[in-house]
């Protein structure tokens, strides 16, 4: 099977997107599709020995829309993309701009004479009426080419509905012309003006709903902005050149200089600077960096310079994927939209029938053919699949590029709303509630401080134990040893000086005097480790894999939301204690398994909990999986990345509470959405069909074309303030400390 995605050019409403599924899932080899009104996008899992790339094209050409290959920009790439929807926005404006232009002109000569305006003789100034609204007509011919090629495709959209009722109104209109000039008489009632004004204010609604749609995307294209066009390469020769960044290979040197974007993923050769990575992790404070440090692309060089190694480039590095991530998000489809898109895929066609219903009943009540048609294209006019249509997209785009912005990656819409409805939260404990390496926490010296560090250093320069290189690091300092030997499973013996040294656990110290100071670490769930000269206690250090900063208060924060939180890990009972006590975990469970934790997730589903597991390893990945929302820390293994839905980019946990409300504001919009979408067509088309005639409400089609451009606008601007979501601890993460 192969899985492409492809861009897709002329959808106007809910109905373009479903027509272009629903044609393209039943032809032999498509497994399944999705089409996205709100970025223009269509993801599809074809087989390729019954389907091809050119067949699938053709498909979708054929019912009148354009399609071209889509990928994540590159640097050369993204102008050109943001030109190109500045050029479809500009365009949508020049139409509504001269339509207005025209549409007055036609005002003046249609109603002027109802305000005792100066106004030519008939036939002219109907004929002047005549020329005016084919003008309009023909400056938003896309209307009808569109919805009529939809017609004949079996597709109808709400191309269909507006150009059949501004054809309708003008084709009546010209009819009754033609009439009188031969048969002369008094002129009945035009609908020149309907016709024009319909498309008119659809285009004006379509120009102002794309500005909108623009910027709920905007967390996006901040995000492609972030790919520099060029970058410094350095060349075998110490010299160097300017070359684009997509012309970058692996193994190349790139130097980067303050205020410069990292072009790459890779490792640093020399250098030493502050970077901010704020832009992929949502964290805002500079991060110092050395040689041998990895980093990834859209960091920022706040200060310094640095030579890079290139290990990923072009559409390999981090930032590209996120984009992609973020983009396959805002395009996917979550369950609530299941609803919207049957009700849209009949939507069209019930609505022509409405409109013939209505158009029947009206000319059998009264006798009038303008009245009745007046009736039946209002209908038509004020129908709007569209906001049907938009009423999820719109939301989870903006949401999905919120959410980016602040370091939260969701996979897919139907991850976003789960999330919204967890009310269960399993932690992992290594590296994920705590840093994931060993730190020494506590000192004890009952020597020469400095001689015991200095001798300290030196001796674990030697180890490969885990545990030595934080030790090692404390001490600060290293001295010649004489003689090293490894016991296994108790530590290290050296001699410096004639002098015999033990470091280790207390099985290698037994003999010396005053162990049992460490037998307080050890409950707190610490690993001590002994430093002895001879028989001698000289230092005790107290070694554990510290909590991170931000675990006590995501885990606060979580509670407060009246989300349960446990905790899983493979850690011996003490340590689990101890860490569970410090992040304020009153539930946790200790050397389990990773089959354990698959299990303990099923448990907890049975009892009727939407279940959130976080972690990083590897041995989190089958519970991430089983859970209703994975979520993967950003810093952990690209299996467990992999296996989630979420992903936090910065591995702070506070992002979680974030997470949650972001999703639940999401959800909430939605509804918001779908509701004044069926509301306001349940209540628009009965008052458009006269419902209300009995009590003197009534609409005319102009007004019916307003009110439906209208209704998506509301929609769309709805979904915009999820632009704007602040999380409770977004703050913190926000602030910028320059260097």
């Amino acid at each position: 099977m192969t899985k492409a995605r492809y861009s897709v050019g002329g959808m106007s409403c809910s109905a373009c997107a479903s027509g272009i599924e629903r044609t393209l899932k039943r032809r032999a080899g498509v497994k399944d599709v999705t089409v996205s009104l709100m970025d223009g996008s269509m993801y599809i899992e074809y087989d390729q020995t019954l389907i091809s790339k050119n067949d699938i094209f053709s498909i979708v050409q054929g019912l009148g829309y354009s399609i071209g290959q889509e990928n994540t920009p590159s640097a050369k790439e993204k102008d050109k993309a943001q030109n190109k929807r500045r050029s479809e926005c500009d365009i949508l404006k020049t139409r509504f701009l001269i339509s207005a232009v025209l549409l007055l002109a036609l005002m003046y000569f249609s109603m002027g004479g109802m305000i005792s305006l100066p106004q030519p003789p008939a036939p002219v100034g109907e004929v002047i009426q005549w020329v005016l609204s084919t003008a309009v007509l023909f400056v938003n011919f896309r209307f009808f080419t569109v919805g009529v090629r939809a017609v004949f495709k079996g597709v109808p959209n709400m191309d269909t509905l507006v150009s059949l009722g501004s054809a309708v109104s003008y084709i009546y209109s010209v009819v009754l012309v033609i009439v009188f000039w031969a048969k002369g008489g008094t002129m009945p009632m035009l609908y020149f003006e309907s016709a024009a004004m319909i498309v008119t204010l659809v285009t004006l609604g379509k120009w102002l709903e794309s500005r909108s749609k623009q910027r709920t995307g905007g967390e996006i294209e901040k995000l492609v902005r972030l790919i520099p066009s060029t970058a410094t390469l350095l060349l075998p020769d110490g010299s160097h050149k300017t070359v684009f960044t997509d012309s970058l290979q692996i193994g190349d040197i790139v130097l980067v200089k303050q205020g410069d974007y990292l072009p790459v993923d890779g490792k640093i050769l020399s250098g030493h600077a502050f970077i901010d990575t704020s832009a992929v992790t949502g964290e805002s404070l500079p991060v110092e960096v050395q040689p041998g440090d990895a980093v990834t692309s859209a960091a920022t060089v706040k200060s310094g310079v640095l030579r890079v190694c290139a290990e990923r480039v072009g559409k390999q590095t981090t930032l590209a994927k996120i984009i992609q991530m973020v983009q396959e998000a805002g395009a996917s489809k979550a369950p609530l939209q299941k609803i919207a898109d049957k009700v849209a895929g009949i939507f069209v066609p019930a609505v022509t029938v409405i409109a013939l219903i209505t158009f029947i009943i009206w000319f059998s009540l009264s006798q009038n053919f303008a009245t009745a048609m007046n009736f039946a294209v209002s209908v038509l006019v004020i129908s709007c699949p569209c906001s049907l249509g938009l009423a999820t997209p719109v939301a989870i785009m903006a949401a999905t590029g919120r959410g980016a912005g602040m370091g939260i990656l969701y996979k897919d819409a139907e991850a976003l709303q789960k999330a919204a409805q967890i009310n269960f939260v399993l932690l992992d404990k290594t590296a994920t509630l705590t840093e994931g390496k060993p730190t020494v926490t506590d000192f004890l010296c009952f020597g020469d401080e400095a001689e015991v560090r200095q001798t300290v250093g030196g001796i674990e320069s030697l180890s490969s134990h885990p545990l030595a290189s934080c030790i090692r690091e404390f001490c600060g300092a290293t001295c010649q040893i004489s003689t090293y030997r490894y016991q296994m499973g108790q530590g290290a013996i050296a001699e410096r000086n004639g002098k015999i040294y033990r470091i280790g656990n207390r099985k290698l110290c037994e003999k010396a005097q005053g162990l049992e100071q460490g037998e307080a670490f050890l409950k707190e769930g610490k690993t001590v480790v002994y430093f002895t000269e001879d028989d001698k206690l000289l230092a005790i250090f107290a070694v554990a894999d510290v909590l991170k900063q931000s675990s006590k208060r995501a885990v606060a924060c979580l509670k407060e939301r009246g989300i349960q939180v446990a905790m899983l890990t493979g850690d011996n009972p003490q340590a689990a204690a101890a860490v569970a006590r410090m992040a304020g975990i009153d539930e946790y469970y200790a050397d389990v398994l990773p089959q354990d934790k698959f299990n303990y997730v099923s448990a907890v589903q049975r009892t009727h909990k939407t279940v959130a597991m976080v972690g990083d390893g590897i041995n989190d990945a089958p519970a991430l999986k089983q859970s209703d929302v994975g979520i993967a820390v950003g810093t952990g293994t690209g299996v467990a990345i992999d296996s989630a839905s979420i992903i936090l980019a910065s591995g702070d946990l506070s992002a979680l509470s974030d997470m949650v409300a972001l999703s639940q504001k999401t959800v909430q919009n939605i509804k918001q959405n779908l509701f004044w979408a069926f509301f306001y067509n349940v209540v628009a088309i009965p008052v458009a069909a006269g419902a209300f005639a009995f009590a003197s409400f009534t609409l005319n089609p102009m007004i019916a074309a307003a009110c439906m451009s209208l209704s998506s606008l509301f929609v769309v601007t709805n979904a915009l303030r999820l632009t704007k979501f602040k999380g409770k601890n977004d703050e913190s993460r926000q602030k910028s400390i320059n260097y």
